[in-house]
């Protein structure tokens, strides 16, 4: 029974998208850092994984405490910002999902990509993570 369970619940979480594979996220949907800031600057890339898990409900992105787009399952999101040190953070705050929030701290160079995934596993936890995809 505790086997049949494991398996049931794993088919419940998300799973991993390239970033290339992923839909892109809709332009309502994205509030700022969409054009490059002057200066050095480098690119964010966001993408959040596909799966029933979670669908139901997007995934507000703050960069540095300001919401700068809203995500849904398998979409991928681009942002542009000044070189240096920041805060990314992944939000739910939806009635029917969990009250949910991850930050990172990340520092990106002129000209550098930086790549963040977003998964839920089959307990519905959110993650926030680096990722080489």
């Amino acid at each position: 029974a505790a086997v049949t369970m494991v398996v049931a619940l794993s088919g419940c979480a998300t799973s991993a998208i390239s970033p290339k594979e992923a839909s892109p996220t809709p332009g309502d949907r994205l509030f700022g850092l969409q054009s490059p800031p002057s200066g050095a600057h480098g690119n964010l890339v966001v993408t959040r994984d596909e799966g029933f898990m979670g669908g139901g409900c997007n995934t507000l992105i703050n960069i540095d405490g300001k919401r700068v787009g809203e995500i849904a399952s398998g979409e991928v999101a681009t942002f542009y910002v000044a070189e240096g040190r920041h805060i990314i953070g992944a939000e739910v705050d939806e009635a029917l999902c969990p009250d949910v929030l991850k930050e990172r701290e990340f520092t990106v160079q002129g000209g550098e990509t930086r790549k963040y995934r977003i998964s839920i596993d089959a307990t519905g936890s959110m993650d926030l993570s680096p990722t080489a995809q």
